[in-house]
Parts: C-alpha cells; structure tokens; sequence
C-alpha cells in the first residue's frame, strides 16, 4: 500500500487557469494536439475523436483545467468515477515548459477532483516520459505496476484460428469472472459501457475447449485494425488461440496490458511488436 501524501502547489507561470468546460471543443483539441506536439509517439486529436475520449472515460470538464495566455497553453483533464480520479491527458505548448506551468495545471485539476470526493488519482505515462515521471513523483503519485502497449501483424504463415462470435454482453460478463486484475482505466467496465451508450461497434469474440468457453475478448473494429478492449483466457494457450481468432488477417493492438498478464508471455510468441510501455501511477489523496 503506497502512503497517502497531500496535495501541494507548486509554484509556476503566473497565467489563467479555466476549466475546460469554458473552452469551445474546436480551443480544447488545439491545446490537447499543441501539449502533445512534439510527444514520444504521436498523438493527435480531432474534434470527434476527443468528444469520444472525453465520454467514454468520463472526463470531467468542470473539474480538467487548462492555462490560459491570451489563447491556450495548457491542459490538465481529469476523468472521474466515483471516489476515484484519472488523469486523461496534460500537456503544455513547447515554449511554456519548464516554467512549473505543467504542475500547477495539473495541480489545480488535483484539487478539483479531490474537492468532488475522490481519494485515489491513477494516470499512465510512458516510461521514457522521465521529465514527466519526475513531476508526478513529485506530486506524489506512486508507480504500482507496468503496463505494455502491443501490435500484431498479419501474417499469412500463421496458423488461424476461426474466431467463435459472442455476444458482448455475454463477453463482457466472462471477461469479469475470469479476468486476472484490475483494468486499467480506459479499459475498464464504465468505459465499455459508455462505448456501448454511443453505439460504438463493438464484437464479442470467444474460443471455445470442450464445449466450455476458455477465453473471451471484446474488441472495436476499424478498416484494418482490431483494437481489443478487454480479454481474458484461463490459459495461455487459450489466450494464443483468442489473439489469432481476434485479429483475423487485420492488425490487432492491444494497449495497456499488464506487464505480469498471460498475455504478455503469448503476444511475444506470436510476432507482437512491443511498441511502449507505460508506469501506470497512483496517487492517494489526503
């Protein structure tokens, strides 16, 4: 168990912290794409697909903030569920770095959280983010496990696997019973459900071993790609057989499984692409 530190406020740029509620979407994704402008892997935002990350990870606008110079420079976005807080992305514009204007953003979306009832803050950083590690640690978040980002391409030599379709509802109650650990919070119950609330096109999938389900996995679909959401196997051999049914002859990713999940052990023996890696991060709030 990790100790409970306080909040503290760092000193920085002395300019306009907003809550994101008081932007317009068009403002919001502009400063989300210009804090991740020149970001280890790339990342970029249209106004539909930052209204989708906004309502399937519950991102509370009113308590996100965001720095504002005349126009905006900083972001802090905070999502919420019950008694417990995620942070969904910061940044800051290039030419406002290192001036404390990053900790203070995101200090003020701390306290908004925690002023709504939240005791427990997690967030995902990638491990060779150290400028960012440094600052969450400052704020006092503490790593609790390592999370790993997956691509598997097609390749016609591999042995296939006719996948089994499933119900996602039916899906999504075996990958509950049988999952090993927590999801990470983009992956979790609340965001299937709210992907399913916005009609999202979601498959349920299924291998099947003497006439009894031995590994389910729900996935999002686009032109190319399999995205899995969630996935859970009793075995590894389950789960090689539940990957390969899964991806088809598409790519399948698979982001933010645990570094200690079966899973990590079979996507490696597949021909899986370990394209990051993460510090999922905690912090407990007094």
């Amino acid at each position: 168990m990790s100790s409970r530190q306080p909040i503290t406020r760092p000193t920085g740029a002395a300019l306009d912290l907003v809550s994101a509620d008081s932007l317009a979407p068009g403002d919001l994704v502009r400063v989300f794409n210009l804090g991740f402008s020149d970001y280890l892997l790339p990342m970029v935002m249209d106004e539909a697909a930052l209204a989708d990350h906004i309502a399937c990870t519950d991102i509370d606008l009113a308590c996100s903030r965001v720095a504002l110079d005349v126009e905006p420079v900083g972001f802090a976005l905070a999502a919420r569920r019950g008694n417990e807080a995620w942070i969904g992305g910061m940044g800051v514009a290039p030419a406002y770095r290192r001036s404390g204007l990053g900790a203070r953003t995101l200090t003020a979306a701390l306290e908004a959280v925690a002023a709504e009832g939240a005791d427990t803050v997690w967030l995902e950083v990638l491990e060779g983010n150290t400028a960012a590690v440094a600052l969450y640690e400052r704020l006092g978040f503490e790593r609790v496990r390592r999370l790993e980002v997956w691509s598997l391409p097609p390749d016609p030599g591999r042995d296939a696997v006719k996948p089994r379709a499933l119900d996602v509802d039916a899906a999504h109650a075996w990958i509950a019973g049988h999952r090993a650990g927590r999801e990470p919070w983009q992956r979790a119950d609340a965001s299937i459900v709210r992907m399913r609330e916005r009609d999202t096109p979601l498959v349920g999938t299924a291998v099947v071993r003497s006439g009894q389900i031995a590994g389910a996995a729900i996935c999002r679909l686009d032109a190319a790609t399999v995205r899995v959401l969630q996935i859970a196997a009793v075995d590894r051999a389950a789960g090689r057989d539940l990957v390969l049914a899964a991806a088809g002859e598409l790519t399948l990713r698979l982001a933010n499984v645990p570094g200690d999940d079966l899973l990590s052990g079979v996507l490696p023996r597949l021909g899986a692409d370990l394209t990051a890696a993460q510090h999922e991060m905690r912090l407990q709030v007094v």
